[in-house]
């Protein structure tokens, strides 16, 4: 009987004795002086975004360097620096163009537009998106 009581006894303290180590008893969370000044905020709305998907074989790579190919034209033919802020998301190589415009003129941006929309024609290995904020994170 004196063995199961000390069993007992030790089964119980052990309970009570595992507390979460996380915050001491009776402590305030105390948060650095500089908490919240350098948060990264993401909600950037870009001008377009191209998406590269994968549906198990991984991307097309021919219509990735077809893209590539229509905006070194674009950036050449129009002595522009449009460059996408290319964020990878996938295993397979799924990929995201995002751009933002705002050094081009509306006339200019149409006109890219139209010339990646041709380069993609009917292809469904890539999405294009207007004026949204990136899905996928940096």
């Amino acid at each position: 009987m004196r063995t199961f009581a000390f069993i007992i006894l030790i089964a119980t303290s052990s309970l009570f004795a595992c507390k979460n180590s996380s915050e001491a008893m009776g402590s305030d969370r105390i948060e650095p002086a500089n908490a919240g000044k350098n948060k990264v905020e993401y909600a950037v709305t870009y001008d377009m975004i191209i998406s590269f998907i994968s549906k198990g074989e991984g991307t097309d790579r021919e219509l990735r360097d077809k893209i590539d190919g229509v905006l070194k034209s674009f950036n050449e033919k129009n002595k522009t620096d449009l460059k996408p802020e290319i964020l990878g998301w996938g295993r397979e190589g799924e990929v995201d163009y995002n751009f933002i415009a705002k050094n081009l003129s509306t006339k200019q941006k149409k006109a890219f537009a139209s010339q990646v929309k041709e380069a993609i024609g009917s292809s469904d290995m890539a999405q294009v998106v207007f004026n949204q904020k990136s899905v996928h994170k940096r």
